[in-house]
């Protein structure tokens, strides 16, 4: 695992910056191969843990690419849903996804559900399991997102619902030993890399 403060008022700023140029530098070749890897690990932990529906991030820039995971998803049955972000409140809502033709450009250039063409997931909807991107990870179920805090204000909203999974899944490079977690921050139940499910 890489090195970093253990300070609690560590600059996430900088550790942000750190994380994504670290990510940035995986050469696309083995990111392709790593991201297939960890996919194949959560497709086996889903179904040890008979997961039938699940929330994933449409992967952006230098993200572990989730298309594997979501493709294995089509093809056996399994629901998939994706968020859509509103910049306004930061929130998100959640569309079925059935198909790559079912995405468009969204906020901050992100491939989104397309409204036209997904259909929304009820306001009561609670997908099994959410696969949750990040910068880094510790295996204390600490995460350090992008600082948008959508996620945390997803979890805000599924708070009452203890049955919800959330995993993160990243590339091994972005397990560090320590992120401190503030009181709103959604703590991972476990950690999903190409070597395997922490």
């Amino acid at each position: 695992m890489n090195e970093q403060p253990n300070d609690i008022n560590f600059d996430k700023t900088a550790l942000r910056k750190a994380m994504t140029r670290l990510r940035d530098g995986i050469a696309e070749e083995k990111r392709a191969l790593r991201s297939a890897a960890a996919c194949r690990n959560l497709s086996e932990w889903m179904k040890q843990h008979q997961v039938n529906s699940f929330m994933c991030y449409i992967p952006f820039r230098s993200e572990l690419d989730t298309r594997y995971l979501i493709e294995w998803a089509w093809e056996t049955g399994v629901e998939v849903s994706v968020p859509r972000c509103n910049p306004a409140d930061r929130s998100m809502a959640l569309y079925k996804l059935e198909s790559w033709a079912g995405l468009a450009a969204g906020a901050y250039g992100i491939m989104e559900p397309d409204p036209l063409q997904c259909q929304p997931m009820p306001d009561l909807y609670v997908p099994q399991l959410v696969v949750t991107p990040g910068l880094a990870f510790d295996l204390r179920g600490g995460r350090l997102g992008y600082g948008g805090g959508y996620y945390d204000r997803y979890a805000e909203r599924l708070r009452e619902d203890r049955s919800v999974k959330w995993l993160g899944i990243a590339f091994e490079d972005q397990l560090v030993d320590e992120i401190p977690i503030q009181v709103h921050d959604k703590r991972m139940d476990g950690i999903v890399t190409e070597m395997k499910v922490n």
